[in-house]
């Protein structure tokens, strides 16, 4: 009875977690021609996360679990062929569980999405250094996420954000 309940009112993994450590895995960007007109366009942000379980040598232990977290920002070119831009950021992160009865993979899977409120700042930041890199700093991401996010595995998390 205790799983349906968590399922019901759902899980927020960083009440049980926590970030035990943080690695840039992944800087990649492409500029195509600047615009031909200045004014501003749309651009497509999205952050994807993808949970695995971390071998643990003791089974008495709370369980740890590898995220990998990829945030990606790109803008079409004027006749919409190709890109004028694209960027991606990722990072692998390591929860380690603190409190409560140990969650299992599935469980974490389900509500591995409140962890992005942790993960997005930290990808966001080195987006905006990897944009100003290619001298796109009229390129504004969101500073924050909305306060409940609901995603499951694989899936990605849609961000509006505009080039200016």
């Amino acid at each position: 009875m205790r799983r349906l309940e968590r399922h019901v009112v759902g899980v927020n993994l960083l009440d049980q977690f926590i970030l035990q450590h943080v690695q840039v895995s992944l800087l990649e960007a492409r500029l195509k021609s600047p615009p031909k007109q200045a004014g501003s366009r749309e651009a497509q942000v999205e952050l994807k996360l993808s949970p695995r379980p971390v071998k643990t040598n003791s089974g008495d232990a709370l369980p740890a679990y590898q995220v990998s977290a990829r945030l990606s920002c790109r803008s079409e070119s004027d006749d919409g062929s190709s890109p004028h831009f694209a960027a991606l950021v990722g990072v692998e992160a390591v929860y380690q569980q603190m409190d409560g009865d140990p969650l299992d993979m599935s469980d974490f899977s389900s509500h591995h999405g409140s962890l992005t409120r942790q993960l997005y700042p930290l990808l966001a930041q080195e987006l905006r250094l990897l944009l100003l890199r290619l001298g796109l700093e009229q390129v504004k991401l969101p500073f924050d996420l909305p306060a409940r996010v609901e995603i499951s595995e694989n899936q990605t998390v849609e961000v509006s954000g505009a080039v200016h």
